[in-house]
């Protein structure tokens, strides 16, 4: 059920169903890194483990710690004639003709050690246009480019020689096997690599720009950043354990009973007591200043109600007494008098009054006697 299928003896379910046969709805397993569900568990690549292949392993060995590489040489064979059967692989004539050119080859590349062979690609007219690679195993090493060249210039160099001494005579007898024209010789510039443990270590890998190869006691091993006592390992001190993720090896830092660590090797500790300790002033600092604003809130809202207080009662004892509105003035005498019917307005009685200072003579002086002061004692 469920797209379930059946091996012969029990059904393998698809992620999230399980069941003897797939009928029940369970769980789905994310496989992490690269892993794939077989209907019964995540399939961890090479550099992975664990139930969703979130572990990283520490090394893989490189069973074959070669390079294989080719190169493309185009040789003129003159000794022989072409037919139309060279074009068939599968005919006699070019079997005859595949040994014997083999043969003549493992002549001239004898000297070379990482030659391991020749493969002819293609045979067309002229007398006969030889189009074949010559195969190389080199040892692996991180300079495998610059070896590889170095032998494709040694390869030239040979079969250039070669082609120039193995040539027909006036009478078109020739010296070895096959003869060549020695104008008509054509030589790849580079090597292409075929196998090379770096990308045989990388192939399919989600994390393949993280991985490479090292040598460790006489051995070499695909390694990761996350691999222990290599060049490229990455140092996470003891507090820490390495991770490959998508932005690359990441420290992930432990917490003991007594410490925190953190930074990008986990080297940095800081103590729990110390952080609950500066936690805790903290709290104390907060609560002392929230006590302090609370304190001045209720000596600010008492001032408050007593002023609105004070002004409440002066409204009530302006109206009370008739005053009107508090901090208006009001002359008492005014408003008595103006209630009795003899009431004579203070401008009538004013205008009769003539202030006259003819009587004062300005030359007289007014003596004013000092005032003494007495000390007394208590």
């Amino acid at each position: 059920m469920n797209g379930g299928s059946w091996t012969g003896q029990f059904c393998i379910c698809p992620n999230g169903f399980t069941g003897d046969r797939c009928q029940d709805v369970g769980s789905v397993v994310h496989c992490l890194n690269g892993g794939s569900w077989d209907g019964l568990k995540c399939q961890c690549t090479k550099f992975f483990y664990g139930p969703q292949c979130e572990e990283v392993v520490d090394s893989v060995a490189v069973t074959e710690p070669t390079v294989t590489a080719s190169v493309g040489v185009i040789v003129t064979v003159t000794s022989q004639d072409y037919s139309d059967d060279l074009k068939n692989t599968s005919s006699e004539e070019f079997s005859k003709f595949n040994k014997t050119f083999t043969e003549q080859m493992a002549k001239i590349y004898a000297g070379i050690p990482e030659y391991e062979g020749v493969v002819i690609k293609s045979l067309s007219k002229g007398s006969i246009v030889v189009d074949y690679d010559v195969i190389l195993k080199a040892p692996y090493t991180p300079e495998y480019e610059n070896t590889l060249d170095n032998i494709v210039k040694n390869l030239e160099t040979t079969i250039k020689n070669a082609t120039e001494n193995f040539v027909e005579d006036a009478n078109k007898n020739c010296p070895e096997l096959l003869c060549f024209n020695s104008t008509a010789t054509r030589v790849q510039e580079t090597a292409t690599v075929s196998y090379n443990p770096e990308e045989v270590c990388r192939d399919g890998e989600e994390f393949a720009e993280y991985i490479t190869v090292e040598q460790k006691n006489g051995q070499w091993y695909c390694v990761t950043p996350c691999s222990e006592g290599y060049r490229v390992s990455k140092n996470c001190s003891y507090y820490g354990k390495c991770q490959l993720q998508r932005s690359g090896p990441q420290c992930l830092c432990m917490s003991t009973d007594t410490h925190w660590y953190s930074g990008e090797t986990c080297d940095w500790g800081i103590q729990k007591s110390l952080v609950y300790g500066l936690v805790g002033a903290g709290v104390a600092v907060l609560l002392l200043l929230l006590a302090i604003l609370f304190v001045f809130s209720v000596r600010f809202r008492r001032e408050a109600q007593r002023q609105r207080s004070k002004v409440n009662e002066m409204y009530k004892w302006g109206e009370e007494d008739g005053r009107g509105t508090p901090g208006t003035f009001h002359n008492i005498g005014f408003d008595h008098n103006e209630e009795r019917e003899n009431y004579i307005p203070l401008d009538s009685v004013y205008s009769n009054f003539q202030p006259s200072l003819s009587h004062i003579n300005p030359e007289n002086k007014i003596q004013i006697q000092r005032p003494q002061v007495v000390m007394t004692s208590l």
